[in-house]
């Protein structure tokens, strides 16, 4: 099963882009690819994608991100919201699943673990999971056998789940990790702001044609 992580990022927080990758460098299993959607470069100066892409390239190079570490760049001159980044990364990921990852948000150091065995061992085409409102410390899972998964069977507008969130808040506010052929029907919406990761999830639900699970598993810290 190979994973893509897909980071998405716009012209105002570019410069977060560095920490992010560090991120991806210490997985305990790294993803087959890590994919950089960047967009509002014009606004940043960058009216030439290439002379971004050595920007990039030279931001790559610095947090020593090992050169089988595969990235692909995609740049964009005009800022997307985030659903039109995460559908632009669906389409251009070449794994078998594909995980969104926000340029401000830390990344749990086994997230790919975890998604690699759960994809393998489960009949899971989506996947949500939980996660921390803040900078808090991530707990290493220890054993990778026993990870919690439970099946979505309801989601309502606004976003709620029959599942208990120990945050309290929607289990479809957490990041998604989806199979590749899931976007090739199912969208985000690209003119909201907010909430497209919960409209995302509904419209899995809905659909009856793939099967939505969620961890309680703390993946990311949600910072913004």
């Amino acid at each position: 099963m190979k994973v893509s992580f897909c980071i998405t990022c716009y012209d105002r927080d570019i410069h977060l882009l560095g920490e992010a990758l560090s991120y991806v460098r210490n997985q305990t299993v790294k993803p087959d690819e890590t994919l950089i959607i960047a967009s509002g470069i014009k606004s940043l100066g960058y009216n030439d994608p290439d002379v971004f892409n050595e920007f990039l390239k030279t931001l790559i190079a610095r947090y020593n991100l090992e050169k089988s570490d595969p990235i692909r760049i995609f740049t964009l001159n005009d800022r997307m919201l985030p659903g039109g980044a995460r559908n632009k990364g669906g389409e251009l990921a070449t794994g078998d699943v594909v995980c969104f990852c926000d340029v401000d948000d830390p990344i749990h150091p086994q997230k790919c673990e975890i998604v690699k065995r759960v994809f393998d061992n489960k009949n899971v085409d989506a996947l949500i999971h939980n996660y921390n409102l803040g900078q808090e410390e991530f707990i290493m899972v220890s054993d990778l056998d026993q990870i919690p998964i439970e099946k979505v069977t309801t989601i309502d507008s606004p976003p709620s789940t029959n599942i208990e969130v120990p945050s309290k808040l929607p289990a479809t506010q957490g990041h998604m990790s989806a199979k590749k052929e899931v976007f090739s029907d199912i969208k985000y919406k690209e003119d909201i702001a907010l909430g497209e990761d919960g409209m995302f999830c509904q419209s899995i639900v809905k659909s009856s044609k793939y099967s939505l699970y969620y961890t309680p598993l703390i993946l990311i810290n949600y910072i913004t």
